[in-house]
């Protein structure tokens, strides 16, 4: 019973929940340039007969984005050139996902929150079976209410 929240701590921290939705909100609502890929690095075989890759030297590893498309993965090599800002790109799209997750997570908290409120307030079936049977037992007291 002690690690039970008052109503007070509840409605709290439901503010608080709702401030850091707002601020995540803001940041989401106007977003950075981004990529939606994750950049992998891998190592490459060239085929070669007497290359070093052969003898479990690979080359690389190598820049590439790996993109889901209809059910499949597919990789696109990174120019060195351009590493640098598509890195950027794909870090703010991480970035992005990360904070809608964040934004899932503290709408789903405060629903239980609400839920809690909810569950603190309601009065029960048989809370109400019983005012029926007190009503029952004391007529006089339910004539002289409805007067």
């Amino acid at each position: 019973m002690g690690d039970e929240l008052s109503l007070s701590d509840i409605r709290q921290q439901i503010v608080w929940l709702r401030e850091e939705r707002k601020r995540l909100e803001d940041s989401l609502f106007r977003p950075g340039k981004m990529m939606r890929a994750s950049l992998v690095f891998l190592a490459n075989y060239c085929g070669k007969k007497d290359c070093k890759c052969k003898r479990g030297e690979p080359h690389g590893p190598y820049p590439y984005l790996s993109e889901r498309r209809k059910g499949g993965t597919r990789m696109t090599y990174v120019k060195k050139r351009d590493l640098p800002e598509v890195e950027k790109l794909v870090e703010e799209y991480v970035r992005f996902q990360k904070s809608l997750a964040r934004l899932t997570k503290i709408n789903e908290k405060i629903r239980s929150l609400l839920e809690i409120i909810r569950d603190i307030n309601c009065q029960g079936v048989d809370e109400y079976r019983k005012k029926i049977i007190e009503d029952k037992k004391n007529p006089k007291i339910k004539k002289s209410k409805e007067k």
